[in-house]
């Protein structure tokens, strides 16, 4: 007989894995979806902040070598369009740090979470106002642009392209107004969730 069972007590508690203190449970639901959601949205941020700012650059560019004039609506429209994607650009690298350390259980990524939800309530209301009206205000330069093309072309399509494209910039207007409302919901559902005191709980 070994030592082990010749000294083994029947009445003493054996310890095993359910002695070994808990950690915080893995994060699940809604708190799991925003984590990997901010991830998702600071990459397309990433991709739509490149693509505004190279618009603009080529834009400045055709125009400076005797192309279309860049479109500007109003005073200070092609300012406000920089400085948007700029605040858009450390948004979305906020977002995915976030995104990343809440799926690490890190409370440092709640809290970014948290506190950028809180800025995109909002940024988004400002960013959907802003492109609403740089979009309505700038149908007429973009329509003459594009039927001044159309008349260079000997075999253009046979259809009032003028209000053909009236009514799709409308209709983006309209997507852009319906994207930025559910935006404001997520983010609002975000912060709410992110704000309570049994969420942080989860995160080291």
């Amino acid at each position: 007989m070994s030592t082990n069972q010749a000294n083994f007590d029947p009445y003493q508690p054996v310890s095993g894995q359910d002695d070994l203190p808990l950690g915080p449970r893995p994060i699940q639901g809604f708190v799991k979806v925003v984590c990997i959601f901010f991830i998702v949205l600071g990459a397309l941020g990433l991709l739509q902040t490149l693509q505004t700012l190279a618009g603009l650059a080529i834009s400045m560019a055709n125009s400076a070598n005797g192309g279309p004039a860049t479109i500007n609506p109003f005073a200070g429209a092609q300012v406000i369009a920089l400085l948007i994607a700029t605040l858009n650009f450390f948004v979305s690298v906020g977002e995915i740090i976030g995104g990343v350390m809440g799926l690490q259980q890190k409370r440092l990524g709640a809290l970014l979470i948290r506190g950028i939800s809180a800025f995109m309530l909002v940024f988004k209301i400002v960013e959907t106002a802003f492109t609403a009206v740089f979009t309505y205000l700038s149908m007429d330069a973009v329509k003459a642009q594009v039927m001044k093309d159309m008349q260079k072309q000997p075999n253009g399509p046979d259809i009032d392209m003028g209000s053909f494209l009236e009514i799709g910039l409308f209709v983006g207007i309209g997507l852009s107004i319906g994207f930025g409302v559910l935006m404001f919901l997520f983010y609002l559902f975000s912060f709410l969730t992110f704000n309570r005191q049994k969420t942080l709980s989860q995160f080291n």
